[in-house]
Order: C-alpha cells, then structure tokens, then sequence
C-alpha cells in the first residue's frame, strides 16, 4: 500500500498553506483520514479532487503586437540656488 501523505506535503502539492488544508479536511471537503490524532491524505484522492475542480481553458484572444513607448516627458529643471523644482519656465 502506498504511504499516506500529510498536511504539509498535501500544502506543498496544491501550492496553499497547511491551516487551508487542515481547515478544508476538517469540513469535509478535502477527503482525508484522522489517524492517531493526525490528518492523512491518499494521493489519488487529492488527485481527484484537483480534477473535479480544474477549471476548463478558456478561449483567449491572441495578443497584439506590443505598440512603441511613447516618449517621456522632460524632467524637471532646477536651479542651484531654488529649493523647489520648476514645472513651467
């Protein structure tokens, strides 16, 4: 029989923290075993539950060619002896 897997390792596998996985064993939703006091999870349920919740590709349109940068505007002057910068000369 193959090993039951932990919380941690379950996080890992679906890229959530371990408090989402605990949270979501103990309502029921994430199918899992307390053994000992401890949560287990088999890899092929985990794996079903991945399936029944992918969602389908959807049709993306094609992205278009990126248009040239528009050119910035001027920095600001200043002057040595004025603490503020002028916007309008």
């Amino acid at each position: 029989m193959e090993s039951m897997m932990t919380a941690r390792q379950v996080a890992e596998l679906l890229g959530v923290h371990e408090n989402w996985v605990y949270d979501h064993a103990a309502s029921g939703e994430l199918p899992s075993y307390k053994i000992g006091g401890t949560r287990r999870f088999v890899r092929d349920e985990i794996n079903g539950y991945i399936a029944e919740r992918r969602e389908p590709e959807r049709d993306r349109p094609q992205r278009r060619a990126r248009k040239a940068k528009k050119p910035t505007r001027p920095k600001t002057t200043r002057r040595p002896d004025d603490p503020q910068p002028r916007l309008f000369e």
